[in-house]
């Protein structure tokens, strides 16, 4: 089963065009041709709450198995532990997690994880990830997942994509983390990463 989250604020949708994008090209690659399955159309099934911050979490496959609104806020984090993650593959959002689950149980005392494979900085166990080095922000040019909001900061020049490795994390100031739940600064500037 595939996943897409998509930020609902005060009745407006967040990135719809990226989602849908990124809905097809996973439906594509994962059973061929099957029959259009529209975002549009399913947020149209729905009551949609008109006030506050909701996740609407859509559950896929070649057909929609649910859609659900969920109340959303911002967890805080403030320390990131790095992890291997050679193993894992995690191309499309899939709705089991249980690869990045474990490696997030590896944290320790952190609040969130960086994964590494291979020696290359990746994604943070839900999110991508922009590093700052005083001058520019930048994201791993080939994370495991492309999210839809990292997609949007590409675009608007707010991130640069660059190869980083592991070792390389020492030449940054601070990390954010990017989903499409978390608009561009409202996550705190995260200052503390464990190697």
């Amino acid at each position: 089963m595939l996943l897409e989250s998509i930020r609902l604020e005060d009745g407006q949708f967040s990135n719809l065009a990226l989602h849908q994008k990124r809905l097809d090209r996973a439906r594509r690659v994962s059973f061929g041709k099957p029959k259009k399955l529209r975002i549009s159309d399913i947020i149209d099934g729905l009551d949609v709450p008109q006030q506050g911050t909701h996740k609407l979490r859509i559950v896929y496959g070649e057909d929609l198995i649910s859609a659900e609104f969920h109340p959303y806020s911002i967890k805080p984090i403030t320390s990131l532990k790095v992890v291997k993650a050679d193993g894992l593959d995690y191309g499309h959002k899939y709705s089991n997690r249980d690869g990045i689950k474990h490696l997030f149980e590896r944290r320790g005392k952190c609040d969130d994880i960086i994964m590494v494979k291979h020696g290359y900085v990746m994604d943070a166990s839900y999110a991508n990830l922009a590093l700052y080095d005083g001058r520019h922000w930048y994201t791993p040019a080939y994370p495991m997942l492309r999210g839809v909001r990292r997609e949007q900061l590409l675009k608007e020049k707010i991130l640069r994509p660059a190869i980083i490795r592991d070792r390389d994390l020492g030449n940054f100031q601070m990390a954010r983390l990017v989903n499409a739940m978390i608009p561009w600064g409202a996550g705190n500037d995260i200052l503390n990463i464990v190697p």
